[in-house]
């Protein structure tokens, strides 16, 4: 097992562009293989809010209703609020469409090894939403099916885009996302660490993508989680 681990080492610090894909990729499965089977340090979920969601929000969906609600009422001198109904409603239907499908809250689960950290996240949606958004897309399937039988071939023009679009939420549904990132025992690190958002993050010298990485903390284990990751790691220096 030592004589692989070195092998590893030394290919992906020395030789890395004379790998072929395939060997590259033989290093990335040991790798994640040596974090996912050492023993766990410590475990733990933590929903983290979207940063400045709500302020994107509103600039994007005040500047809409703005534009086209505030613009009709002006353009019609204030005789026809019409078309200022269906901007707020269109504008409610996006707020809630940003909120919660685009810039949702994220639920991570961490697990901290001796070997490195395992991080499995996805967006924080309610089942429910996804339910809708299925639903909606059938709808819109089944809708654009009759403007064809009804209209005929030129409805396709229109609706034939819209059909294309839908079938692409049809199956609409949560994606789970997995990573592994391996500590390098000899190499040095430093930790960031914010105390206000519990955030800590590693960065190895040199540099690496796949061995440096975010993780956010529970206030009631943040102490704890960074003192396990600096008896992990050859810790150079700290900045908060």
């Amino acid at each position: 097992m030592d004589k692989v681990n070195e092998v590893i080492e030394v290919n992906e610090q020395e030789t890395p562009f004379q790998l072929s894909q395939e060997e590259q990729q033989r290093i990335i499965d040991a790798n994640q293989k040596r974090v996912r089977e050492a023993p766990t340090l410590h475990e733990w979920d933590i929903r983290v809010p979207e940063a400045y969601a709500w302020i994107m929000i509103s600039i994007v969906v005040g500047s809409m209703m703005l534009l086209f609600g505030g613009g009709s009422v002006y353009s019609t001198g204030g005789n026809d609020w019409g078309f200022f109904y269906i901007a707020l409603g269109v504008s409610i239907v996006m707020t809630f469409y940003l909120r919660y499908l685009v810039m949702a809250d994220k639920d991570y689960h961490y697990r901290l090894t001796t070997e490195g950290l395992i991080v499995t996240y996805q967006e924080a949606i309610p089942e429910m939403a996804y339910t809708i958004v299925r639903g909606l897309a059938w709808l819109a399937m089944a809708i654009c099916v009759m403007a064809v039988s009804v209209l005929g071939p030129l409805a396709l023009v229109g609706a034939g885009g819209m059909a294309l679009l839908a079938i692409f939420f049809t199956d609409f549904k949560r994606e789970v996302s997995e990573h592994e990132t391996m500590f390098k025992k000899d190499w040095i690190y430093t930790l960031f660490i914010s105390n206000k958002k519990k955030a800590v993050r590693f960065e190895s010298t040199p540099f690496k993508i796949s061995h440096s990485d975010n993780l956010y903390c529970k206030s009631e284990d943040f102490e704890k989680i960074v003192e396990l990751i600096k008896g992990q790691i050859r810790c150079a220096e700290i900045k908060h």
